[in-house]
C-alpha cells in the first residue's frame, strides 16, 4: 500500500506517471533522505557514518541523547515503558510547560526502537494528532562504520491535523536526525 505523491496539475503531454519517477530517480541519484507515505504511515531512510553500537548508544543513554535530541533530555534507564522527556527551550527545564515526554513502547536492542509521545508542551497545536501517532526505528548496519537509520511514523489520518503533524515531524525527523549525523560522524 505504499504511494508516492502525484501531482494533480498535468498540464504537459507526458504519461501521468512520468513526474513521480522523475522524483524517485532523482531522490536515488542525489542522495536525500527518502520519505514515502500511504495513508497511515511516514517512512524516511537516513544513512550515518557511525557504527551500530554508537547510534544505539545516541537513541538509549542519556549521554547520547544529549548529543542530539534536545538542548535538555532526561530518561530513565532504558526499558518498555520508561520516559524520555525532553526540552527543546534550552532557558527552560525539565518539567515545566514545554517540556516533551515520549513513552518506550518496544525495543529490540541494536534493531528498533518504538516510542509513543504521551506529554505535549504547551501550546503544541496538534496534540489530538499526536495522541493517536508513534514513531518506530529501525536501524540496520550497512558496514562496520554506517548505519541506515529507517523512521516509520505511524497512526496518522486523514484528518487535517493529522496531515499538519505529519508534515511537521517530516521536517522535525529530518532536522533532528541531521544533529545526530554531525554528533556522530564528527567523532
Amino acid at each position: 500500500n505504499i504511494r508516492l505523491a502525484t501531482f494533480s496539475y498535468q498540464k504537459s503531454p507526458m504519461k501521468q506517471n512520468t513526474i513521480p519517477m522523475l522524483v524517485l530517480a532523482t531522490l536515488t541519484f542525489v542522495s536525500v533522505p527518502f520519505v514515502w507515505a500511504d495513508d497511515s504511515r511516514v517512512a524516511q531512510d537516513f544513512e550515518i557514518a557511525a557504527d551500530i553500537n554508537e547510534v544505539w548508544k545516541a537513541f538509549t543513554t542519556k549521554e547520547g541523547t544529549e548529543l542530539w535530541w534536545a538542548p535538555l533530555v532526561e530518561m530513565d534507564d532504558f526499558a518498555v515503558g520508561a520516559k524520555i522527556r525532553s526540552n527543546y527551550n534550552s532557558k527552560g527545564r525539565i518539567g515545566d510547560a514545554t517540556t516533551i515526554e515520549n513513552t518506550i513502547l518496544s525495543f529490540d536492542p541494536h534493531r528498533m526502537i518504538s516510542i509513543r509521545p504521551t506529554k505535549f508542551p504547551a501550546g503544541f497545536p496538534f496534540v489530538e494528532a499526536a495522541k493517536k501517532q508513534w514513531t518506530v526505528f529501525y536501524f540496520q548496519k550497512v558496514s562496520p562504520k554506517r548505519t541506515r537509520i529507517t523512521l516509520v511514523g505511524l497512526g496518522y489520518t486523514d484528518d487535517p491535523q493529522s496531515r499538519q503533524l505529519r508534515g511537521f515531524f517530516i521536517a522535525g525527523n529530518k532536522l533532528s536526525i541531521a544533529k545526530l549525523k554531525a554528533a556522530l560522524e564528527k567523532k
